[in-house]
């Protein structure tokens, strides 16, 4: 047997050397490849589920999966999002940690946590305009422990005062 190495048309003349359809050059048609194997049909599944099924052990609230749907979405920021108010409270948190030592820990520190909560208020209302949700949740946390830091550093100094 003999195909085209052009159109892959078999022929079985043993005396063709040339494809009848477009005049490629026949080469010897060698049956090399395992034999196909035909397996059972997999098993099918319903498309829309529900949890709520009496054997189901995840409770009784329905689940239902749309096409297409990302159940574990990324936390992406769109590139015109304003992130000021996030990322001034996150450097002023983190001076107010740095800085407590030296007193710096209560301007920074409530700086940080006003910044920090009307970012927080700016994503949470409109998320679609402004992003850094993360950031000012961690400036508002670290401008707290600066300005708790200083307070704890200026009551040790008053009892070790009293203390004498």
């Amino acid at each position: 047997m003999k195909s085209c190495s052009i159109c892959n048309q078999t022929y079985t003349d043993a005396n063709l050397n040339f494809c009848l359809n477009d005049g490629g050059v026949l080469i010897e048609a060698r049956d090399d490849a395992p034999p196909t194997i035909q397996m059972n049909r997999g098993r099918t599944t319903q498309p829309n589920w529900s949890l709520n099924e009496p054997s189901s052990p995840w409770g009784s609230q329905p689940l239902q999966p749309q096409q297409n749907q990302n159940l574990y979405p990324m936390a992406t920021t769109a590139p015109g999002q304003d992130q000021v108010l996030p990322t001034v409270s996150l450097v002023l948190g983190i001076l107010s940690i740095v800085l407590f030592c030296c007193y710096g820990g209560f301007p920074f520190g409530i700086a940080a946590m006003i910044t920090g909560y009307l970012g927080y208020q700016n994503t949470n209302n409109d998320p679609q305009q402004y992003g850094g949700r993360g950031m000012a949740i961690a400036g508002m946390v670290l401008g707290i422990i600066g300005f708790l830091g200083l307070i704890m550093l200026i009551f040790l100094g008053v009892a070790g005062n009293l203390l004498k």
